[in-house]
């Protein structure tokens, strides 16, 4: 068993490894980078389903997901790093490729696990907690990149002290009036609310999941300080800008991650009788108790 488990690690990463370099060759030759995402979503789903049929268990799918996104997303860092260069060229679909290698055998096994009645697949609780460290590693250096390091900022200039300091969507609602009535580019903006609701809805999810036994109270304070705390250093730093229109996009955004994971135990709980975090043999060995 040991030789076999070794040979089937082997073979999970040089499979990896080789879907990796590949994606590389096609970032590299074909300019229309979109199409690199597309082959990733295709052999992430294949290799996936693969390892996760031989093995007869999540293990070799969390092995192979972190490996690819791992190196995706150094990949990725080291093409941002090196521009401006003649051969490679970063855009915002490197981002989605390191995306794509995550999300894609995320969804994949979270959906195996859901349909599957019994327990004819182990380790998918280890699925779920090592990929999401592998996620939230990459999605903290994201966070501090767009936050401190080239930080987003709102497409108007920094407005006197006022009212639109402590009131929400004030300062956003005066740029719409006005790029409105004088036939102005709204989509910057749009794009800048797209960005900052997206990038709290994580955070939103994962402290939803991490405190689960939590009361709600404290919970709550949680999910009101974080962003708040990234605001004032902001403000204090003078680096980026500390907003309050920020601070209600991120608690737009982490509560459509907390809603997220609502859903998906609702749905998880009427359809299988458990949360999706639970182990699926501890509840039938309840339910044959019972």
């Amino acid at each position: 068993m040991g030789k076999r488990s070794v040979s089937i690690s082997s073979l999970i990463i040089l499979l990896a490894l080789l879907s990796f370099l590949f994606e590389v060759c096609l970032y590299y030759f074909i300019k229309e980078h979109f199409v690199t995402v597309l082959v990733a979503i295709v052999l992430s789903v294949v290799l996936t389903h693969y390892f996760l049929e031989k093995t007869m268990g999540y293990d070799g799918c969390f092995l192979q997901g972190a490996f690819v996104t791992i190196c995706s997303a150094a990949f990725v860092v080291v093409i941002y790093l090196l521009q401006p260069n003649p051969w490679m060229e970063y855009d915002y679909w490197a981002l989605v490729l390191v995306l794509a290698n995550w999300l894609v055998p995320f969804i994949y096994c979270f959906i195996r696990d859901f349909c599957d009645h019994g327990p004819r697949y182990d380790g998918y609780l280890f699925f779920f907690y090592g990929m999401s460290a592998v996620f939230l590693m990459i999605y903290a250096l994201m966070f501090i990149k767009q936050q401190f390091i080239t930080p987003l900022l709102p497409p108007y200039e920094v407005m006197k002290f006022g009212a639109h300091n402590f009131v929400p969507f004030m300062a956003t609602g005066h740029y719409f009036e006005a790029a409105l009535s004088e036939g102005k580019d709204v989509s910057v903006m749009v794009l800048y609310i797209v960005q900052m609701v997206a990038f709290a809805v994580p955070y939103g999810f994962y402290v939803r999941v991490f405190t689960k036994e939590f009361p709600v109270i404290l919970r709550i304070l949680l999910y009101l300080c974080g962003p708040f705390l990234v605001e004032v250093v902001q403000a204090v730093t003078e680096i980026g800008r500390g907003d309050i229109d920020d601070y209600a996009f991120s608690i737009v955004g982490l509560a459509i991650g907390v809603g997220i994971f609502r859903l998906v135990d609702h749905v998880s709980y009427y359809a299988n009788k458990r949360n999706f975090l639970e182990d699926r043999t501890v509840v039938k060995n309840l339910l044959f108790h019972i």
